[in-house]
């Protein structure tokens, strides 16, 4: 990817890795289908799906055209460890991820719109591109002078977590974890959903990640949000680019109103996205 501009200037391949154990698979399903018509068009795509379902993914790879799609077997995880341990399950096929960019992609995602001619990886700092979670985006002054007079709890509750915390977001604060990000560091807070990376980056991003997460949890220390918490330690200890909440759009949150969406959250009416 070196010397590359935006995603336009040559024939890069693009691979997606997504965790779909259990039901996920279904909502995979759907993902894909709206990868087809807008992830990368023109590139070259492969859908890495770990699943204890291949082959119901393979069947569903014959409702696509565009991108390719490889199923790797993993075994049905439970919750919490299906999305705790996803650093691992990357880290562990890491030999299978060839290709030039890197995407993670929740299972629970739509791709609303095209995406990737805009992106500009050469300019990533570090190789990785993070995405700013929705529900703690906030617009610039004057919109967001209009949001707090609309939604006076959220004003409130800003103020109270910059107050009491450093700043917004759903921070690990318990120091027994690996997770943990100081005080001062507490500044953008990125959702776990969505995230980029050239391959050399990704795949040693996924790797610490895995690390810390697995040393973690043989001590049985399990972070508030999981692999998300890790995300936003490693965000804020290490130079990222951060794009946009539009990558990770999630309907019910006021403060995300004014973007056009790009890649939506699946309302399941659960609080994963919170």
């Amino acid at each position: 990817m070196e010397g590359a501009g935006s995603i336009e200037s040559g024939p890069h391949s693009i691979g997606v890795v997504t965790v779909a154990t259990n039901r996920y698979i279904d909502y995979w399903h759907e993902m894909a289908l709206s990868a087809d018509r807008h992830l990368f068009p023109g590139h070259p795509v492969v859908l890495h799906v770990f699943t204890d379902r291949a082959s119901d993914a393979r069947a569903m790879a014959g409702d696509l055209t565009n991108v390719v799609v490889n199923p790797v077997p993993i075994e049905a995880l439970g919750w919490p460890k299906a999305t705790l341990l996803r650093y691992e399950v990357f880290d562990s096929h890491g030999s299978d991820l060839q290709q030039d960019l890197l995407m993670h992609l929740d299972a629970d995602m739509l791709v609303a719109q095209d995406v990737g001619p805009e992106l500009e990886p050469a300019a990533w700092p570090g190789g990785i591109a993070l995405v700013r979670h929705p529900g703690y985006r906030r617009p610039s002054l004057g919109r967001r002078l209009s949001l707090y007079a609309a939604e006076p709890r959220l004003a409130l509750s800003d103020a109270y977590a910059y107050a009491k915390i450093g700043g917004i977001g759903s921070w690990e604060t318990d120091t027994r974890s690996r997770a943990f990000v100081p005080r001062r560091s507490r500044r953008t807070y990125v959702c776990g959903g969505t995230w980029f990376g050239v391959r050399p980056a990704f795949l040693s991003m996924v790797h610490e990640l895995a690390v810390r997460t697995r040393a973690d949890l043989e001590e049985g220390t399990i972070a508030v949000w999981h692999d998300e918490s890790h995300l936003n330690w490693y965000a804020a200890g290490h130079r990222t680019a951060v794009l946009g909440s539009e990558y990770c759009f999630a309907p019910g949150f006021q403060s995300v109103k004014d973007l056009n969406p790009k890649i939506i959250a699946v309302d399941k009416a659960d609080d994963r996205t919170r």
